[in-house]
C-alpha cells in the first residue's frame, strides 16, 4: 500500500527528529515515534534508505517506545515480521541482547522467503538472494543489502564500532 505523499513527509520528519539521518528532510515530530516507526516500515518497503536507518532509530529510542503500541500498529498493517526482523538485527548489531529477545517473540516460520524489493534484473535477484543478512532471511526476506549497510549507519550516527 503506497502512502500518500503527506504522509510520506510527517513520516520522514518524524524519523528525522528521533534521529534518522535522511537528507532533505526536517526533524519535525508530527507524529508519535510508535506511529512514525509503523509507518517508516511501510515506507522501508519502498525505499532502500529508510529501511537502511531504521535500526539507528530504534537504537537510538527503543528504550522510550510504547511496545505493546507500535506491535498492535505494525500488526495492523501486517508488518509484524519487517519489525521483527528490523527489531533482532538491532539487537544483535547493537549488542542489545533485550531487543532479539523482544523480536524473538514474534517470530514465525516463513515458508518461502519474499523479495523486500522486487528485482529489476537477475543481478538483484542473486545480490538479494546470496547478500542479505542471515536474521533477514531467517524472518523470510531478501533484500538487496548485506548486514555492513546497517552495521556502517550505525557506527556513522551512534560513534561506535559494532562488531
Amino acid at each position: 500500500m503506497s502512502l500518500h505523499e503527506d504522509d510520506r513527509r510527517r513520516t520522514a520528519e518524524t524519523l528525522v527528529a528521533m534521529g534518522a539521518p535522511l537528507a532533505g528532510w526536517a526533524a519535525r515530530p508530527h507524529l508519535a515515534p510508535e506511529e512514525a516507526l509503523a509507518t517508516g516500515l511501510q515506507l522501508a518497503s519502498e525505499d532502500a534508505t529508510v529501511l537502511r536507518v531504521l535500526p539507528l532509530v530504534l537504537a537510538k529510542n527503543w528504550t522510550r517506545l510504547d511496545w505493546q503500541s507500535l506491535e498492535h500498529l505494525v500488526r495492523e498493517r501486517n508488518l509484524l515480521e519487517l519489525l521483527g526482523m528490523l527489531v533482532e538485527l538491532t539487537g544483535q548489531l547493537t549488542h542489545a541482547p533485550e531487543l532479539s529477545r523482544k523480536a524473538r517473540t514474534w517470530w514465525s516460520p516463513n515458508p518461502k522467503p519474499k523479495f523486500l524489493f522486487s528485482p529489476r534484473n537477475r543481478f538483484d535477484r542473486e545480490l538479494a538472494e546470496h547478500g542479505s543478512p542471515a536474521i533477514a532471511k531467517r524472518w523470510g526476506f531478501l533484500v538487496n543489502m548485506g548486514e555492513d549497510s546497517f552495521r556502517s549507519v550505525l557506527e556513522r550516527h551512534l560513534g561506535t564500532t559494532w562488531r
